[in-house]
Protein backbone atom coordinates (compact mmCIF):
# COMPACT_ATOMS: atom_id res chain seq x y z
CA UNK A 1 0.00 0.00 0.00
CA UNK A 2 2.71 2.45 1.05
CA UNK A 3 4.69 1.90 -1.93
CA UNK A 4 4.25 4.80 -4.54
CA UNK A 5 6.57 2.89 -7.63
CA UNK A 6 9.50 0.07 -7.14
CA UNK A 7 12.15 2.72 -8.41
CA UNK A 8 15.36 2.56 -6.68
CA UNK A 9 18.39 5.11 -6.89
CA UNK A 10 20.03 2.82 -10.09
CA UNK A 11 17.73 -0.05 -12.92
CA UNK A 12 17.79 -2.78 -10.04
CA UNK A 13 15.48 -3.24 -6.93
CA UNK A 14 17.81 -3.73 -3.82
CA UNK A 15 14.89 -4.64 -1.47
CA UNK A 16 15.74 -8.01 -1.92
CA UNK A 17 17.34 -11.02 -3.87
CA UNK A 18 17.40 -11.04 -7.58
CA UNK A 19 14.69 -11.92 -8.71
CA UNK A 20 14.60 -15.61 -7.44
CA UNK A 21 11.14 -16.32 -5.97
CA UNK A 22 9.72 -15.42 -9.48
CA UNK A 23 11.90 -17.94 -11.45
CA UNK A 24 11.63 -20.98 -9.42
CA UNK A 25 9.59 -23.61 -10.20
CA UNK A 26 7.66 -25.88 -7.69
CA UNK A 27 10.08 -28.53 -7.89
CA UNK A 28 12.32 -27.63 -5.31
CA UNK A 29 15.69 -27.70 -5.37
CA UNK A 30 18.89 -30.04 -4.78
CA UNK A 31 22.50 -29.25 -3.29
CA UNK A 32 25.01 -28.65 -6.01
CA UNK A 33 28.76 -30.30 -5.63
CA UNK A 34 29.85 -26.92 -4.87
CA UNK A 35 28.28 -26.13 -1.80
CA UNK A 36 25.04 -24.18 -3.70
CA UNK A 37 21.47 -24.80 -5.03
CA UNK A 38 19.79 -24.53 -7.53
CA UNK A 39 16.07 -25.50 -8.96
CA UNK A 40 17.21 -27.87 -11.51
CA UNK A 41 18.96 -27.97 -15.13
CA UNK A 42 22.25 -25.73 -15.87
CA UNK A 43 25.20 -24.73 -13.34
CA UNK A 44 25.98 -21.11 -14.02
CA UNK A 45 28.01 -20.62 -10.83
CA UNK A 46 30.41 -23.34 -12.03
CA UNK A 47 31.75 -20.71 -14.26
CA UNK A 48 31.77 -17.72 -12.00
CA UNK A 49 34.96 -16.64 -9.92
CA UNK A 50 34.49 -14.44 -6.82
CA UNK A 51 36.90 -12.69 -4.96
CA UNK A 52 37.79 -13.96 -1.23
CA UNK A 53 38.48 -10.94 0.50
CA UNK A 54 35.58 -9.62 2.93
CA UNK A 55 37.43 -6.03 3.13
CA UNK A 56 37.02 -4.73 -0.55
CA UNK A 57 34.37 -4.60 -2.90
CA UNK A 58 33.97 -8.05 -4.47
CA UNK A 59 35.32 -8.90 -8.38
CA UNK A 60 33.15 -11.10 -10.36
CA UNK A 61 35.19 -13.17 -13.09
CA UNK A 62 33.56 -15.02 -15.99
CA UNK A 63 33.09 -15.32 -19.53
CA UNK A 64 29.95 -13.24 -20.89
CA UNK A 65 27.73 -14.12 -21.83
CA UNK A 66 27.36 -16.40 -19.45
CA UNK A 67 24.08 -18.54 -19.52
CA UNK A 68 21.67 -18.64 -16.97
CA UNK A 69 18.64 -21.41 -17.45
CA UNK A 70 18.30 -21.89 -13.73
CA UNK A 71 18.08 -19.91 -10.13
CA UNK A 72 20.93 -20.60 -8.33
CA UNK A 73 23.05 -19.33 -4.83
CA UNK A 74 26.32 -20.32 -3.48
CA UNK A 75 28.06 -19.63 -0.22
CA UNK A 76 31.55 -17.98 -1.37
CA UNK A 77 33.08 -17.40 2.49
CA UNK A 78 31.73 -18.63 5.27
CA UNK A 79 31.07 -16.13 8.06
CA UNK A 80 31.54 -17.00 11.92
CA UNK A 81 28.30 -14.91 12.92
CA UNK A 82 24.97 -16.75 14.11
CA UNK A 83 23.47 -19.06 11.24
CA UNK A 84 20.57 -17.28 9.33
CA UNK A 85 16.97 -19.03 10.31
CA UNK A 86 13.93 -19.09 8.39
CA UNK A 87 12.27 -15.64 8.56
CA UNK A 88 14.93 -13.50 9.92
CA UNK A 89 15.50 -10.01 8.25
CA UNK A 90 19.07 -9.87 6.79
CA UNK A 91 20.82 -7.01 5.71
CA UNK A 92 23.97 -6.67 3.25
CA UNK A 93 26.43 -4.79 1.14
CA UNK A 94 26.00 -6.00 -2.34
CA UNK A 95 26.67 -5.77 -5.88
CA UNK A 96 24.35 -6.74 -9.29
CA UNK A 97 26.97 -7.70 -12.49
CA UNK A 98 24.55 -8.31 -16.06
CA UNK A 99 25.30 -11.88 -16.78
CA UNK A 100 25.30 -10.96 -20.50
CA UNK A 101 27.85 -8.67 -20.85
CA UNK A 102 29.85 -8.96 -17.14
CA UNK A 103 29.52 -4.79 -16.17
CA UNK A 104 28.75 -4.03 -12.61
CA UNK A 105 25.31 -2.51 -12.48
CA UNK A 106 25.32 -0.93 -9.35
CA UNK A 107 27.50 -1.80 -6.02
CA UNK A 108 27.26 -0.86 -2.46
CA UNK A 109 30.79 -0.46 -2.72
CA UNK A 110 30.31 2.91 -5.37
CA UNK A 111 27.89 4.34 -3.75
CA UNK A 112 24.41 2.22 -3.66
CA UNK A 113 22.03 1.89 -1.15
CA UNK A 114 22.48 -1.27 0.72
CA UNK A 115 19.98 -4.45 0.23
CA UNK A 116 18.33 -7.11 2.32
CA UNK A 117 15.65 -9.38 2.84
CA UNK A 118 13.75 -11.72 4.64
CA UNK A 119 14.63 -14.84 5.15
CA UNK A 120 11.19 -17.11 3.38
CA UNK A 121 11.11 -18.80 0.30
CA UNK A 122 8.32 -16.86 -0.78
CA UNK A 123 10.48 -13.72 -1.17
CA UNK A 124 13.91 -15.25 -2.38
CA UNK A 125 12.58 -18.69 -4.01
CA UNK A 126 13.81 -22.41 -2.69
CA UNK A 127 17.01 -22.21 -4.20
CA UNK A 128 18.28 -19.26 -2.48
CA UNK A 129 15.94 -20.14 0.51
CA UNK A 130 18.32 -23.75 1.25
CA UNK A 131 21.11 -21.83 0.91
CA UNK A 132 20.29 -18.59 3.15
CA UNK A 133 18.97 -20.89 5.82
CA UNK A 134 22.55 -22.75 6.37
CA UNK A 135 24.72 -19.32 6.04
CA UNK A 136 25.95 -17.42 9.28
CA UNK A 137 26.27 -13.55 9.61
CA UNK A 138 29.54 -12.38 7.60
CA UNK A 139 28.94 -14.57 4.67
CA UNK A 140 29.59 -13.82 0.96
CA UNK A 141 27.27 -14.99 -1.56
CA UNK A 142 26.91 -15.37 -5.07
CA UNK A 143 23.18 -15.76 -6.37
CA UNK A 144 22.23 -16.38 -10.30
CA UNK A 145 18.44 -15.50 -11.76
CA UNK A 146 16.62 -12.52 -13.10
CA UNK A 147 15.60 -9.04 -12.35
CA UNK A 148 13.42 -6.61 -14.27
CA UNK A 149 14.33 -2.67 -14.40
CA UNK A 150 11.87 0.08 -13.57
CA UNK A 151 11.86 0.69 -17.54
CA UNK A 152 10.88 -3.12 -18.25
CA UNK A 153 14.33 -4.75 -19.67
CA UNK A 154 14.96 -8.24 -18.40
CA UNK A 155 18.23 -8.94 -16.75
CA UNK A 156 20.74 -11.92 -16.29
CA UNK A 157 22.08 -11.60 -13.49
CA UNK A 158 24.92 -12.24 -10.48
CA UNK A 159 24.17 -10.99 -7.30
CA UNK A 160 27.21 -10.81 -4.51
CA UNK A 161 26.24 -9.91 -1.30
CA UNK A 162 28.15 -9.69 2.20
CA UNK A 163 25.61 -10.64 4.73
CA UNK A 164 26.05 -7.59 7.58
CA UNK A 165 23.99 -8.59 10.20
CA UNK A 166 20.19 -10.04 11.10
CA UNK A 167 17.74 -7.44 12.25
CA UNK A 168 16.38 -8.15 15.89
CA UNK A 169 14.64 -7.00 17.77
CA UNK A 170 11.66 -6.74 15.04
CA UNK A 171 9.84 -3.83 17.74
CA UNK A 172 10.90 -0.69 18.49
CA UNK A 173 13.09 -0.42 21.94
CA UNK A 174 14.12 2.57 24.05
CA UNK A 175 12.72 4.92 26.47
CA UNK A 176 9.41 6.70 26.43
CA UNK A 177 8.84 9.88 24.28
CA UNK A 178 7.39 12.31 25.49
CA UNK A 179 4.12 13.06 22.52
CA UNK A 180 2.03 16.08 22.74
CA UNK A 181 -1.72 14.41 23.32
CA UNK A 182 -2.58 16.26 20.67
CA UNK A 183 -3.23 12.91 18.49
CA UNK A 184 -4.77 8.95 19.11
CA UNK A 185 -3.45 7.41 22.63
CA UNK A 186 -1.40 4.70 21.35
CA UNK A 187 -1.26 0.90 22.80
CA UNK A 188 1.05 -1.81 22.39
CA UNK A 189 0.24 -5.65 22.29
CA UNK A 190 2.12 -8.16 23.33
CA UNK A 191 4.24 -8.44 20.01
CA UNK A 192 4.90 -4.99 19.83
CA UNK A 193 1.62 -4.10 17.36
CA UNK A 194 0.10 -0.88 18.05
CA UNK A 195 -3.50 0.22 18.07
CA UNK A 196 -4.83 3.61 18.18
CA UNK A 197 -7.40 4.98 20.18
CA UNK A 198 -9.74 6.43 17.88
CA UNK A 199 -9.57 8.27 14.86
CA UNK A 200 -8.18 11.98 14.57
CA UNK A 201 -10.09 15.25 16.83
CA UNK A 202 -10.11 18.44 15.56
CA UNK A 203 -8.91 20.05 12.24
CA UNK A 204 -6.15 18.03 10.96
CA UNK A 205 -2.78 19.13 10.30
CA UNK A 206 -1.69 20.66 6.69
CA UNK A 207 2.12 19.82 7.11
CA UNK A 208 3.23 16.35 8.38
CA UNK A 209 3.15 16.12 11.74
CA UNK A 210 5.87 13.71 13.46
CA UNK A 211 5.67 12.89 17.47
CA UNK A 212 8.39 10.62 18.90
CA UNK A 213 6.78 7.53 21.24
CA UNK A 214 10.00 5.65 21.81
CA UNK A 215 13.34 6.77 21.57
CA UNK A 216 15.97 4.50 20.54
CA UNK A 217 19.82 4.01 21.42
CA UNK A 218 21.01 2.92 17.71
CA UNK A 219 22.66 5.15 14.88
CA UNK A 220 20.56 7.97 13.47
CA UNK A 221 18.78 7.60 10.04
CA UNK A 222 20.12 9.23 7.22
CA UNK A 223 19.04 9.93 3.13
CA UNK A 224 20.14 6.87 1.19
CA UNK A 225 20.04 4.53 4.15
CA UNK A 226 18.20 1.11 3.52
CA UNK A 227 15.42 1.45 5.74
CA UNK A 228 13.62 -1.65 7.71
CA UNK A 229 10.77 -0.75 9.42
CA UNK A 230 7.55 -1.77 10.68
CA UNK A 231 4.48 -0.06 10.60
CA UNK A 232 0.62 0.59 10.83
CA UNK A 233 -1.37 2.98 8.86
CA UNK A 234 -4.81 4.58 9.95
CA UNK A 235 -7.40 6.71 8.49
CA UNK A 236 -7.90 10.31 10.24
CA UNK A 237 -11.36 10.30 9.29
CA UNK A 238 -12.70 7.57 11.00
CA UNK A 239 -9.71 5.36 13.12
CA UNK A 240 -10.02 2.70 10.54
CA UNK A 241 -6.74 0.54 9.71
CA UNK A 242 -5.76 0.18 6.16
CA UNK A 243 -2.88 -1.68 6.15
CA UNK A 244 -0.04 -2.99 8.53
CA UNK A 245 3.49 -4.66 8.21
CA UNK A 246 2.48 -6.47 11.46
CA UNK A 247 -0.45 -8.13 9.90
CA UNK A 248 1.70 -9.27 6.75
CA UNK A 249 4.03 -10.90 9.16
CA UNK A 250 6.94 -9.15 7.53
CA UNK A 251 9.47 -5.80 8.00
CA UNK A 252 8.75 -3.18 5.39
CA UNK A 253 12.49 -2.11 3.56
CA UNK A 254 12.85 0.96 1.52
CA UNK A 255 15.57 3.16 0.07
CA UNK A 256 15.09 6.51 2.14
CA UNK A 257 14.70 9.47 0.02
CA UNK A 258 14.81 7.42 -3.00
CA UNK A 259 10.94 8.85 -3.88
CA UNK A 260 9.89 4.78 -3.31
CA UNK A 261 7.46 6.21 -0.96
CA UNK A 262 4.87 9.18 -0.29
CA UNK A 263 6.58 12.65 0.75
CA UNK A 264 5.24 12.23 4.21
CA UNK A 265 7.63 9.02 4.69
CA UNK A 266 10.28 10.52 2.62
CA UNK A 267 10.78 13.56 4.50
CA UNK A 268 9.96 12.49 8.20
CA UNK A 269 11.82 9.43 8.76
CA UNK A 270 15.16 10.86 8.61
CA UNK A 271 17.33 12.30 11.84
CA UNK A 272 15.82 9.19 14.04
CA UNK A 273 17.89 6.44 15.83
CA UNK A 274 17.17 2.88 15.64
CA UNK A 275 14.86 1.43 17.83
CA UNK A 276 12.58 4.34 18.01
CA UNK A 277 8.86 4.28 16.92
CA UNK A 278 7.04 7.75 15.76
CA UNK A 279 3.54 8.61 14.92
CA UNK A 280 3.00 10.65 11.83
CA UNK A 281 0.31 12.56 10.96
CA UNK A 282 0.33 12.79 7.02
CA UNK A 283 -2.04 15.30 5.06
CA UNK A 284 -3.01 14.36 1.64
CA UNK A 285 -1.04 16.69 -0.36
CA UNK A 286 2.20 14.24 1.58
CA UNK A 287 0.49 11.33 1.15
CA UNK A 288 -1.82 10.23 -1.99
CA UNK A 289 -3.22 13.44 -2.97
CA UNK A 290 -6.47 12.63 -4.97
CA UNK A 291 -5.18 9.67 -6.34
CA UNK A 292 -6.57 5.95 -5.57
CA UNK A 293 -8.24 4.22 -2.34
CA UNK A 294 -6.84 6.94 0.09
CA UNK A 295 -7.59 10.41 -2.11
CA UNK A 296 -8.44 12.96 0.10
CA UNK A 297 -7.07 11.20 3.32
CA UNK A 298 -5.12 12.85 6.25
CA UNK A 299 -3.69 9.65 7.16
CA UNK A 300 -2.00 8.21 10.63
CA UNK A 301 0.97 5.97 11.23
CA UNK A 302 2.90 4.57 13.85
CA UNK A 303 6.09 3.16 12.53
CA UNK A 304 9.19 1.47 14.23
CA UNK A 305 12.73 2.27 12.92
CA UNK A 306 14.57 -1.19 13.36
CA UNK A 307 17.18 -0.85 10.97
CA UNK A 308 19.40 1.76 8.82
CA UNK A 309 21.90 0.32 6.51
CA UNK A 310 23.88 3.39 5.69
CA UNK A 311 25.77 3.97 1.61
CA UNK A 312 29.20 3.92 1.97
CA UNK A 313 31.12 6.65 3.67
Amino acid sequence: MIRRRTLLTTALAATAAIGLAACTDDEGSGASDGGGASDGGGDALAGVSVSEDLGAEPTVEFTAPLEITSAQAEVVVAGDGDTIADGDVVIWRDLYVDASTGEVLQSWWQGAPAGGVQVTTDTIGPAAFDVFTQMTVGSRFVMAGWQQSTEGQAYSLLQVGDVERIVSPLRAEGEPGEPSGDYPEVTLGEDGAPEISGPGEGEAPTKTVREELIVGDGEKTREGDFLTMQYTGWKWSDGSRFDSSWERGAPFSFVQGGGQVIAGWDENLLDLTVGSQVMLVIPPEEAYGDQGELAGETLIFVVDVLDAAHTAD
